[in-house]
């Protein structure tokens, strides 16, 4: 073979790795963007209240919890919410509840008759709020929504209760601050 003759035979070897090389990368590509997106889950829905007024009721999206005490919740679930199998930055969710409590103590109202008693002490507001889903990972669990002080709120989703040290909130379950005493009881 001539030098001339190697030179090209070279180069013609060159191209066609080139072009190997090409191939195989657009094919990587396509095969990955085949790939199928995971399939959503399903996570039903709870609520723990972190305020001195009940959650009379509230939805995520349209689907309805349950009602909450002041300084409680979890419990039972309420079914359910579609969610990405994998948390996006952009996920949101719009929750949407009323919450209230009786202006006076009740032991004040008690005689009264039902429709007096919401008539003259009952006060409640309706809220809505679009907030984020905090970041979860594809074990995720159920999606509870913590209602806070001040009309906040905090969506989370995850297999256990705040109580749960691993929970991601590391906030523990919903106590109140001024509980009464046994003389208020």
């Amino acid at each position: 073979m001539k030098v001339d003759d190697m030179s090209s035979h070279s180069s013609h070897k060159a191209q066609l790795r080139w072009w190997q090389l090409s191939i195989a990368i657009l094919l990587m590509a396509m095969v990955s963007a085949c790939k199928p997106e995971p399939k959503p889950m399903t996570a039903g829905i709870t609520g723990y209240n972190f305020t001195h007024e009940g959650v009379q009721n509230y939805s995520v999206d349209e689907m309805y919890g349950s009602n909450l005490p002041p300084y409680g919740g979890g419990g039972a679930l309420s079914c359910c919410i579609l969610l990405p199998a994998q948390w996006k930055p952009e996920l949101r969710a719009t929750v949407h509840w009323t919450i209230g409590d009786w202006t006076v103590p009740y032991e004040q109202i008690e005689n009264l008759s039902t429709k007096e008693q919401i008539r003259c002490c009952w006060s409640q507001r309706t809220l809505t709020k679009t907030v984020p889903i905090e970041p979860y990972d594809e074990e995720a669990g159920k999606l509870q929504v913590f209602f806070l002080p001040d009309d906040e709120i905090k969506v989370y989703v995850f297999p256990a209760g705040p109580q749960n040290p691993d929970h991601p909130s590391h906030m523990g379950y919903p106590k109140n601050p001024n509980p009464p005493t046994d003389k208020e009881k």
